[in-house]
C-alpha cells in the first residue's frame, strides 16, 4: 500500500500525524531523497521531518544570509574609489 504525497512547496510536504505514523518507513525513504515533511496534529504543525543533509544545507544558507547582511554594513557609502578609501585611513 502506498500513500499519495502531495507537495505543498517544492520538496516540502504536509502530512497528518496519523499518516506519518502509518507510513513512517515510506517517509524515511522520501527524506533520504531530499523531501521535507511538516507533520501536523489537529491542523497545527507540531514537527518537521527532514534529512541531516537538508538541515545542514538550511543552516549553511542561513549563515550565508547573516554574513551578507553584516557585510552590507561595511560597504562603502560614497562613490569614491576603494583605493582612495584605503589610503584615507593610512597614517604614512
Amino acid at each position: 500500500m502506498s500513500f499519495d504525497f502531495s507537495p505543498t512547496f517544492g520538496n516540502m510536504y504536509t502530512i497528518g500525524s496519523f499518516d506519518a505514523k502509518t507510513y513512517f518507513a515510506e517517509l524515511l525513504r522520501k527524506v533520504q531523497e531530499g523531501a521535507v515533511f511538516n507533520i501536523s496534529k489537529n491542523g497545527k504543525q507540531v514537527a518537521v521531518l527532514q534529512g541531516v543533509k537538508t538541515a545542514q544545507n538550511q543552516e549553511a544558507l542561513e549563515a550565508h544570509r547573516r554574513i551578507v547582511e553584516r557585510s552590507k554594513r561595511f560597504a562603502p557609502t560614497s562613490s569614491a574609489p576603494i583605493k582612495e578609501l584605503k589610503n584615507a585611513g593610512r597614517k604614512y
